[in-house]
């Protein structure tokens, strides 16, 4: 396939090049890091080590998308030979699939294959709501180390290392070490965030997560069976919390495997115990689990 194999490939250079053009437009500017950084009050606070991970990372991916992009205008305006590269993302584009060196900037590729099902339209829609998150988490307007009052924790790279921001900032408040922590979830009944005001005193609130085969039910405030054709109902927003080993509750929970997306195995994230009225094994035997993309 050299670019668009003369006459007959009008029609898919043209696409190619709206779809191009449609990314461009909305690609904002790698974050100011320089800047950023000089608005840190205090260097080793765990959740602001994750936030600029955070930051570095979605830099890291704009910049790929923005030079890749870039070059494959110049290649369709003729200006720059096609190469292999450019004409894989050509098809990319084309096919409205993500090209997978900006999966593999986002760690959704792995050696097993990709962990994305998302079309490249959607997954963009998904890429902007990440960084708005970051805007909002970065902003100047308030300190650096404050989190938002609730994380979407489906729009983070690297979730586990927020939850374990987390599990650092109670083990060093109340002089445990990490090894000692383990995650409490507590399902709360807030389905509207944009009512939440402040991070709790002790753990976070997180949310993004959906159930897959069963649902929450919030009135009886444990897991129940799922609604027909309801495959992936929204969970509500988790207040997780650190806790030692000795505290933890075993009884009445079901330890509910989280991951990324629907493929389960190598995109799992971490376990959250949730309140169950019936044997744990039930939910065991159903696959019973949360995801943060439901797609």
């Amino acid at each position: 396939g050299g670019g668009g194999g003369g006459g007959g490939g009008g029609g898919k250079e043209e696409k190619v090049k709206s779809v191009l053009e449609g990314i461009e437009e909305l690609l904002r500017e790698e974050f100011n890091m320089v800047e950023i950084k000089l608005r840190i009050k205090n260097k080793g606070d765990p959740y602001l080590v994750f936030l600029l991970q955070e930051l570095e990372r979605m830099n890291l991916v704009l910049n790929t998308m923005k030079s890749q992009l870039t070059e494959l205008s110049l290649g369709l305006s003729g200006a720059l030979n096609i190469s292999d590269a450019m004409d894989a993302l050509i098809n990319s584009l084309y096919l409205n699939q993500v090209p997978p060196a900006w999966l593999k900037i986002c760690g959704q590729i792995g050696p097993t294959g990709t962990y994305n099902r998302k079309t490249l339209s959607a997954w963009y829609d998904d890429l902007q709501l990440r960084w708005k998150q970051l805007e909002d988490w970065s902003a100047p307007t308030k300190p650096l180390e404050e989190c938002p009052p609730s994380v979407w924790i489906s729009g983070t790279f690297n979730p586990m290392g927020y939850v374990t921001a987390c599990m650092q900032v109670t083990a060093r408040k109340e002089g445990y070490s990490l090894d000692e922590m383990r995650v409490q979830a507590e399902v709360t009944d807030v389905l509207d965030i944009s009512t939440v005001e402040v991070q709790p005193e002790r753990g976070t609130n997180i949310h993004g997560l959906f159930m897959e085969g069963a649902r929450w039910d919030i009135a009886s405030n444990c897991i129940a069976e799922s609604f027909p054709k309801e495959l992936h109902p929204v969970m509500p927003m988790i207040h997780v919390i650190a806790v030692t080993v000795d505290q933890l509750k075993t009884e009445g929970v079901y330890q509910c495997p989280i991951f990324m997306t629907t493929i389960h195995g190598p995109t799992f994230v971490f376990a959250a115990p949730l309140r169950t009225t019936v044997p744990a094994h039930k939910w065991i035997l159903a696959g019973v689990a949360m995801v943060m993309q439901p797609d």
